[in-house]
């Protein structure tokens, strides 16, 4: 079977990765966003070229990564990748700020789009209930994911070809139904204004492109990681941005362009145009499914980072350690399942969530960055596969997804810098706690 250096068992195989990662990028975005991205393009040529760029950011970052996860396959993914490149300093802000900031209101976020959706399945489920089946998944997926790695890893599987096989019943039965005067403009501005909010519309369409970096933090997991991460992560991309645009262009076609526009429900609608109430029910079950998948993928992966830190002596010691029994980090597990429910019933982890969607967004040109900076630092580093078009492609990724960044709010990134800004003194007391030990 075969363990990693710091202990953890390799127990997950090329699909078990690939499902990983489709199943940590396909999760709630895909059924939220069309909607959200037709609104900021205004018309279908603008909406289908933001999705493009999103897609283009989201598949050159992620072949940073397949690079650099085989070349350093070890727990904590692009944490690893920022420490050395920049040093502990950076891989801190980079861990915590991840950490405190993003892993633990998304978990949150998840699960109650999870119950949310249900309740549309099972009517009479009140506010209370809906924040009472939340927690229970958290706890459910916190205990199946202590037990080990491969249960979750299992659970994965199952959820992603489920999911998958939902929104290709919609792709499919969709093309049968779509309509070419859908495919028209929300307004009659003129088109130099439409193509004007190309960028900004790419913002919103980052969500359903995020979450690829989770396969990453498996990295001390995966089975012969130098070749299997590579093939994951590039099979994975593809899968998804192939899910994501024949989504799209189903929405608009069968919905029209003037109802997709700032819809909530996007693919729900769809789905009933298509099938009618049935479709309502499929693609609810669907969602359910997805997002499911996407919450047991993170509860999985985001422990990886916290743990990797916690051995540098950068987190709690408590963090470092594994079950005796199951072989899992579950300090970090259990913290950050057990705050995210604080999230869930205080209802605060949507307004952290959307501040930091530009805090994750730039930490990515961070790793990237790592990679131009390991390549001078480290060139006889084994390197399984090589970013290909480098070094183009890689400052592609980062003028890419920097200048879609810029699109967001002046009072967003304001927060979001003051938030990754705690990393500081939260390093320097993490440090001082370290010195003491020694």
């Amino acid at each position: 079977m075969g363990e990693s250096e710091n202990g953890l068992k390799r127990q997950i195989g090329l699909f078990g990765a690939v499902a990983i990662l489709v199943g940590a990028v396909i999760g709630s975005g895909i059924f939220m966003t069309p909607g959200t991205v037709a609104a900021s393009a205004k018309s279908f040529g603008p909406f289908m070229v933001a999705w493009i760029l999103a897609g283009a950011s989201g598949i050159l970052c992620s072949l940073v990564y397949a690079e650099l996860s085989p070349a350093m396959p070890k727990a904590g993914g692009p944490y690893v990748y920022i420490t050395e490149a920049f040093g502990n300093g950076f891989g801190f802000v980079y861990g915590w700020s991840m950490t405190i900031g993003n892993y633990i209101p998304l978990v949150a976020m998840l699960a109650t789009g999870f119950a949310s959706n249900l309740a549309k399945l099972i009517p009479g489920i009140t506010p209370v209930g809906i924040k009472m089946v939340a927690s229970a998944v958290i706890i459910a997926l916190m205990i199946l994911n202590i037990r080990g790695t491969k249960l979750g890893s299992t659970i994965a599987n199952i959820f992603t070809v489920g999911k998958l096989l939902a929104l290709l019943l919609v792709i499919i039965g969709g093309f049968f139904f779509i309509s070419p005067e859908n495919f028209t403009s929300v307004t009659t501005s003129s088109q130099t204004a439409e193509w004007n909010g190309v960028l900004s519309a790419a913002f919103p369409a980052f969500l359903a492109f995020g979450g690829y970096y989770q396969l990453a933090y498996m990295s001390a997991d995966i089975k012969d990681p130098k070749k299997t991460l590579p093939k994951a992560m590039i099979i994975g991309m593809i899968i998804v941005i192939a899910v994501n645009i024949l989504i799209s262009v189903v929405c608009v076609g069968t919905v029209g362009f003037a109802q997709l526009a700032g819809s909530e429900t996007p693919v729900i609608d769809a789905g009933t145009a298509i099938f009618g109430p049935v479709g309502t029910i499929i693609v609810a079950i669907g969602a359910s499914v997805s997002i499911f998948g996407a919450l047991n993928g993170g509860i999985m992966s985001y422990p990886r980072v916290s743990y990797s830190m916690s051995q540098n002596g950068l987190m709690f010691k408590s963090f470092g350690r594994l079950h005796n029994r199951y072989n899992t980090p579950y300090i970090p597990t259990l913290f950050i399942c057990l705050t995210a429910l604080i999230f869930v019933w205080t209802g605060s982890f949507g307004t952290l969530l959307g501040i930091n969607v530009f805090a994750g967004r730039i930490l990515e040109c961070i790793v990237c960055l790592s990679l131009l900076v390991l390549r001078k630092k480290k060139p006889d580093m084994s390197r399984p596969l090589k970013m290909p078009g480098y070094p183009v492609t890689t400052v592609l990724a980062i003028a890419v997804t920097f200048i879609i960044c810029m699109t967001c709010s002046g009072l967003q990134m304001i927060k979001s810098i003051g938030l990754m800004a705690t990393s500081i003194p939260a390093y320097f007391i993490f440090r001082a706690m370290d010195k003491k030990k020694d």
